[in-house]
């Protein structure tokens, strides 16, 4: 079995020997992925991930020819391999970031904070609860968080762990807070069978602080690729229209808002770039003629 990492999002994927130098879909961003042609492999890990699509041989790119030194991988003993193995268990509800959908977080954010007075009583009454320097250190990480979200999408600079650390941790604290929050509003106003929206809502963001807690997310959640300028202008425009429409048509709660604002950045963003690949910069790969 071969292990590797998808170039775009980080999902860990299996491929079988057989599929060195052949090319298939990741299965969490869906973007086509070579396997690569050389690589230290464990026997122990899990099913195949990835079904490979025959190309021939020779047309394999640059970047996934064999590297000079084998990638090594975590003995079955160590202590990651039991996140690794709950990592490709829940793959599919570990959620990935790129600079698109975080920029599109942050900013919706900053709009919300200044035509909410509820989302600004709300933040108040939290920090009041914190001691001084805690509230301090808290609002300060939060500031830096939006202006990395807001800075890299308007830069070619490859972002450091640190701040991949720092904007994830933003990512995650602001799905499951609005998720809760929208959750257990929405618990108090919807009639029967539509329970079951708030009830989802709460679940998954106690998985999402579940997941953190066990430290199954990593740099790794956060893309490093650039997002285009047709990608800023086509995403912010849509969820300027979405967050009109909610906030001020409709007159939804600011945590519902916001949730569905976070849903249209980490889902509708990738389904747009799947149909128009060109939006997100890419070309699809010819195959040569035989």
């Amino acid at each position: 079995m071969i292990h590797f990492k998808c170039i775009y999002c980080g999902q860990r994927i299996l491929a079988n020997d057989d599929g060195r130098g052949k090319k298939g879909l990741c299965p969490t961003c869906r973007h086509t992925i070579y396997v690569p042609q050389a690589f230290k492999t464990d026997s122990n890990l899990s099913p195949l991930a990835l079904e490979p699509v025959a190309t021939p041989k020779e047309h394999v790119p640059e970047y996934d020819k064999a590297p000079s030194v084998t990638e090594e991988f975590p003995s079955p003993d160590s202590p990651d391999d039991m996140t690794d193995l709950y990592e490709e268990k829940l793959g599919f509800l570990i959620p990935n970031y790129d600079e698109l959908s975080l920029f599109l977080m942050a900013a919706v954010f900053v709009i919300l904070y200044f035509t909410s007075s509820k989302l600004q009583d709300d933040i108040i009454a939290f920090t009041m609860r914190l001691d001084v320097w805690r509230r301090y250190i808290y609002i300060a990480l939060f500031m830096l968080a939006m202006f990395l979200c807001l800075y890299h999408v308007f830069t070619p600079r490859k972002k450091k762990d640190v701040e991949k650390g720092i904007m994830l941790l933003f990512a995650i604290t602001v799905n499951a807070a609005t998720g809760l929050i929208a959750g257990f509003y929405m618990l108090k106003e919807c009639p029967g069978w539509l329970l079951v929206f708030p009830v989802w809502n709460i679940i998954n963001s106690v998985l999402l602080i579940i997941m953190q807690y066990v430290n199954l997310f990593d740099e790794n959640q956060i893309s490093d690729r650039d997002a285009t300028i047709p990608q800023v202008i086509i995403g912010l425009a849509t969820v300027l229209i979405i967050f009109f429409l909610c906030n001020n048509t409709f007159k939804l709660h600011w945590a519902i808002t916001y949730s569905i604002c976070i849903i249209y950045t980490t889902s509708f963003d990738r389904g747009l770039q799947s149909v128009f690949p060109v939006l997100a910069g890419q070309k699809d790969e010819q195959t040569p003629k035989v």
